[in-house]
C-alpha cells in the first residue's frame, strides 16, 4: 500500500467515524484554544489547579465533538455565539484594522454601532454613517 492509498483509507475512515456526530464548532475550538492556553501556561508554572483546568476543558471540547447529541450540542453554540458576539465583533475589527492599518482607519458609528472604513492621510473629514445617515468629524 503506497501513501496516497493509505492516506485515502485514514481519511475515509476518519469520515466514517464522524458521522452523526456534533464535529468541530465554534465553542469546542474556542475550549480547545483555551487548553491550549492552559497548558502553555502549566509548562511554565506547573500548578496543579492549571493541569485539572486544562484537562477539564480539554475533555469537554473532546466530548462536544464526539458527542452525537447534535440538537442539544447546537442549542449550547448558539448560546456561546450570543453571549460572545460582542467579543468577536471587536476581536474582528482588530483584525482588520491591523490587515488595513498602512492604508485605512476604522471608526465606530456612536449611534448605530455601524464599522466604518476610511481612506487614512486625509486630515480632518466628515464622515457619514452608510446605514443611520449620521455625521462626524474626525481626523484621518
Amino acid at each position: 500500500m503506497n501513501r496516497n492509498q493509505f492516506q485515502y483509507r485514514m481519511q475515509n475512515g476518519l469520515a466514517q467515524f464522524m458521522y452523526g456526530r456534533n464535529g468541530f464548532d465554534n465553542m469546542a475550538r474556542a475550549f480547545y484554544i483555551g487548553s491550549l492556553i492552559l497548558l502553555v501556561i502549566n509548562l511554565f508554572a506547573a500548578n496543579s489547579v492549571i493541569y485539572f483546568l486544562w484537562v477539564g476543558m480539554f475533555g469537554y471540547a473532546l466530548f462536544r465533538t464526539l458527542s452525537k447529541n447534535i440538537p442539544k450540542r447546537y442549542a449550547e453554540n448558539q448560546k456561546f455565539l450570543a453571549a460572545t458576539a460582542g467579543i468577536r465583533k471587536r476581536l474582528n475589527l482588530l483584525g482588520l484594522q491591523w490587515r488595513d492599518r498602512k492604508t485605512s482607519r476604522y471608526y465606530i458609528c456612536s449611534k448605530c454601532g455601524t464599522q466604518i472604513r476610511v481612506p487614512k492621510g486625509k486630515g480632518r473629514i466628515e464622515i457619514t454613517c452608510p446605514r443611520c445617515q449620521e455625521k462626524f468629524i474626525r481626523r484621518t
